[in-house]
């Protein structure tokens, strides 16, 4: 944040002395699309655009600050304005992807993706976000193969990977190596608690359920409910737990609560061991669809 903060005293100096630098516009309205100030952000890319018009850059940018807005049908329309400036730009091609994805055109979304990474072989972050849609329509090994692609080019772009890896082994009954996977990750971080999570899910379906090892496993998860980018995760979490407890109303509860942050319990749901008893459940069922 302070790095953004200083860009922003930077640009601001060169815009006051030329109000229609381009360039000094376009970075603006990036850097408060990095800090979250969307509207401030519209602001500065709709003027440069109006300068403008064919600066592909801003048009995909400012696409992507509807698309954070969650108005998904304008970020379409600036993505589909600057592929057509830009044919090859992959960013744009990937970020469009994601938008499709939002709206359910899953081949479409499917298709960005695939072009961005002919275009860009090293492009993590569209490997990455390809394992999510191949994972969607149950090609687990295809996402196993991205998911490894997008380390391999940058191990940061998942967060709480070793976890998230054995998610994928264990959704294609890859079970032991999806604990041998967990048991290397929480060597490194104990307090990982995707991981730690997966792992205890995993154990409890394939063995005896311990209760030492959920009682630690919900202390861990807990600890995340107060980290807001980690709130739904962690609520998501407690759900599974209560599930593999059989407190049915408790885990439907924080199922709820969780999929009223975010969008990714649901589709977590429907593969997770952990709701296996609950999947017929007519409630279970509302929440997720």
């Amino acid at each position: 944040m302070l790095h953004n903060t200083e860009n922003l005293a930077l640009l601001n100096q060169a815009l006051a002395q030329n109000p229609n630098d381009t360039k000094a516009l376009a970075q603006r309205g990036e850097t408060y699309r990095l800090m979250n100030y969307y509207e401030k952000a519209l602001v500065d890319f709709n003027r440069v655009i109006g300068l403008k018009p064919d600066y592909a850059w801003a048009i995909a940018h400012q696409g992507e600050t509807y698309y954070l807005m969650k108005r998904y049908e304008e970020a379409l329309a600036d993505f589909d304005r600057s592929i057509t400036l830009r044919p090859d730009y992959a960013w744009a091609l990937a970020h469009r992807g994601s938008c499709y994805y939002k709206l359910n055109r899953y081949s479409q979304a499917l298709s960005d993706l695939n072009h961005a990474i002919e275009l860009k072989q090293d492009y993590a972050w569209a490997f990455s976000y390809r394992c999510q849609m191949y994972t969607l329509m149950n090609h687990f090994e295809e996402a196993l193969m991205d998911f490894d692609r997008a380390l391999a080019f940058d191990e940061s772009i998942i967060p709480y990977w070793p976890g998230e890896r054995a998610l994928l082994l264990s959704y294609a009954g890859r079970y032991a190596q999806a604990i041998e996977c967990c048991e290397q990750g929480l060597k490194k971080n104990p307090n990982d608690y995707i991981t730690l999570y997966t792992l205890t899910v995993i154990k409890a379906r394939q063995f005896e359920l311990a209760q030492a090892d959920l009682d630690k496993t919900r202390l861990v998860v807990q600890t995340m409910l107060n980290v807001e980018q980690e709130q739904a995760g962690a609520l998501y979490r407690l759900g599974g737990l209560a599930a593999l407890e059989g407190d049915r109303e408790q885990a439907l509860d924080y199922l709820q609560q969780a999929t009223s942050l975010a969008n990714e319990p649901r589709e977590l749901a429907r593969r997770d061991l952990a709701w296996l008893e609950l999947r017929d459940d007519t409630r279970f069922q509302s929440i997720i669809n």
